[in-house]
């Protein structure tokens, strides 16, 4: 597992890479914090999916449309986290809303760490013979 929780570090960290860049840049060019997220979200979801599909999770054996599909419920999933823990980091934490960004990134992160390797991306058991 540590071999994936490593590869899936690498390929989350360049999906969050772009997500914070897209999301920071909106929010200092004065889009809303929720809406600067929900943006960038949508613009890092294909960097994570085909990083995950292609390189985290390789030989899974799960094909593309599978995989997207689930995919994409993950990645919803975590984005109601993202947004929610923003959301409330923003109501109730006197913190920047760049390190709210981060915080509830970090936590979606997790999130979609454990979906991903044990649903999006684990092959379905074999048919018995």
């Amino acid at each position: 597992m540590l071999g994936a929780a490593a590869r899936f570090a690498l390929t989350g960290g360049v999906a969050t890479l772009v997500h914070l860049a897209i999301a920071i840049m909106l929010i200092r060019l004065g889009v809303a914090p929720l809406i600067g997220n929900a943006a960038a979200f949508a613009t890092a979801f294909m960097v994570s999916f085909w990083g995950h599909h292609l390189f985290t999770f390789a030989g899974h054996g799960v094909d593309v449309q599978n995989s997207l599909s689930r995919f994409v419920i993950v990645a919803v999933l975590g984005f109601i986290a993202n947004e929610s823990s923003l959301a409330l980091l923003l109501k109730f934490a006197a913190v920047p809303a760049e390190l709210a960004l981060l915080v509830s990134t970090l936590i979606a992160a997790v999130l979609t760490f454990f979906l991903s390797r044990y649903w999006a991306f684990k092959p379905d058991p074999s048919p018995m013979r």
